[in-house]
């Protein structure tokens, strides 16, 4: 398999797909053709001895004003741009963002010799000394150890400003089990057990303290999926990149243990998200805002983090193990009362587990975000005691998988405790399906939250909506659209804007 060129030997864009080749072809050479009429846009005629002047606008512009235009392109049309012309030939390489994201039917790891072909041929070419953004996105492991370092280095030394590196790519889900969890975690986490048996690009000291590295005092977010990292890297691109505002890590099974801390860091937002071998994370004295955890039931040690305001916990039972959601938010005491944004992510646990009237008050808590897996017809009253422990709430937003929804027998509507929501102004849901349980739920709203101003209704699954899978559901998304509508529209007062998607 040959990469595509243009007729000056060029390569034009990413490795052709195994499948449809002659179509992808023409599919190119079609959009090359749609690029040259608009290179032309249009031909006026003058009255200049009476002939017909072909005029060039947009080859008249500037460079800086074309390599604008070619940002805002995919990679692939940025660099099939080449064919245009001689002035066209190497423009393509002063853009400052590389987004080397393949296709969905080229990514595979059959596919990866390929790929990794495709990103050093673009970057052999490429001229530029800085960088804005530069994004690897494919399904690599440790074989590809050498590129991989090789590009972590071509970035670094080009002052980028925001690096990531998605080594699971597009690879197709794994079959939904009848126990479905997160749509986000569940290609993720089987995936990324310890003892997977292909080996995970490992992210060690030796590469970030390479030579030309010498660290990078413009890296502002480092993004790193399906990336092992240990502890004392991820110290070393602290220490070392004093404008890193922005760290995620998923997926890294080389993550043990984590610790963060010093008022100097520049560090403002973490995530670390599905490392399965981490035991502990600790933080401590910095300048945090918000903090995102998704994962087993570890140790979570956070203390004087004053500017925290935004909290994202993955808890619940099943894969990610927590007891008791109220003995939970006990971990972050300290800076519960300072929240303005909580967002808990229940997906495999059950709603009737966090029946409890001991929350901690949130006081400051503006917006709640609950993602929680109703099982058949779960109580989703149940999530009320919590809800009412943040009386200046002003935005809930509901989030629920389709789980067994149309495992339910018919019931008579539970009104709940009468507790009076005064600030309430929008209510979301997703995942809306006409149970009995999501319509008693939004009456208790539409009853209890004197300001509701707005109630947002998506009744699509909101698993299968993000997989291959989508089409499957459509009748069911049907119905369950049907059923919102003629279960609220008679009941939603005219004051409150209500909105069926």
């Amino acid at each position: 398999m040959e990469l595509h060129r243009d007729l000056e030997g060029n390569f034009l864009t990413e490795p052709p797909q195994n499948s449809a080749r002659l179509h992808n072809s023409k599919r190119r050479i079609s959009w090359i053709q749609s690029m040259e009429k608009r290179v032309r846009l249009t031909a006026k005629c003058s009255k200049n001895k009476g002939k017909c002047v072909s005029e060039d606008y947009i080859s008249n512009l500037s460079s800086e004003t074309l390599v604008s235009i070619l940002s805002q392109l995919t990679l692939r049309e940025a660099v099939a741009t080449s064919i245009l012309g001689r002035r066209w030939r190497y423009l393509w390489t002063s853009i400052t963002i590389l987004d080397f994201n393949a296709t969905k039917a080229t990514d595979t790891i059959q596919s990866g010799p390929m790929y990794v072909k495709w990103v050093d041929r673009v970057l052999g070419q490429y001229e530029v000394s800085t960088i804005n953004e530069f994004r690897i996105s494919f399904d690599l492991d440790q074989n590809s150890t050498h590129a991989i370092n090789s590009w972590i280095e071509f970035a670094m030394t080009r002052e980028v400003q925001r690096l990531e590196m998605d080594l699971l790519g597009q690879r197709p889900y794994n079959n939904l089990s009848s126990r479905r969890c997160s749509s986000k975690c569940k290609r993720l986490w089987r995936s990324q057990s310890c003892g997977s048996s292909r080996e995970q690009f490992c992210l060690n000291l030796l590469s970030a303290r390479s030579p030309t590295f010498h660290g990078n005092k413009f890296l502002k977010d480092l993004y790193l999926k399906n990336v092992g990292i240990t502890q004392e890297v991820i110290e070393y691109f602290l220490a070392n990149c004093p404008k890193l505002e922005r760290l995620s890590v998923c997926g890294s099974r080389h993550l043990v243990e984590l610790s963060v801390s010093g008022s100097s860091l520049s560090l403002k937002h973490l995530e670390v998200v599905y490392c399965t071998c981490l035991k502990y994370v600790e933080i401590f004295d910095t300048s945090l805002i918000s903090f995102k955890y998704v994962g087993l039931d570890i140790d979570l040690f956070i203390e004087n983090v004053p500017l925290l305001v935004d909290l994202y916990i993955g808890v619940g039972k099943g894969n990610l193990g927590i007891p008791f959601l109220d003995d939970y938010l006990s971990q972050f005491s300290c800076c519960l009362s300072q929240l303005q944004v909580l967002t808990l992510e229940l997906i495999d646990g059950f709603v009737d587990d966090v029946h409890s009237e001991f929350f901690p008050p949130l006081n400051n808590l503006k917006k709640l975000v609950l993602e929680v897996g109703a099982w058949g017809d779960d109580d989703l009253l149940g999530l009320t005691p919590l809800i009412n422990a943040c009386p200046y709430l002003q935005i809930l937003e509901l989030k629920m998988p389709w789980i067994n929804v149309e495992d339910h027998d018919r019931r008579k509507m539970r009104r709940g405790i009468k507790c009076p929501h005064k600030y309430l102004k929008v209510l979301e849901i997703y995942g809306y399906a006409g149970r009995t349980c999501e319509f008693e739920f939004v009456m208790y709203f539409i009853r209890n939250a004197v300001a509701l101003e707005k109630i947002l209704i998506d009744p699509r699954d909101q698993i299968v909506k993000r997989t291959p899978f989508a089409s499957a559901n459509l009748k069911m998304e049907r119905t369950a659209r049907r059923l919102a509508k003629s279960q609220l529209e008679a009941k939603v007062p005219p004051s409150i804007q209500l909105v069926i998607l």
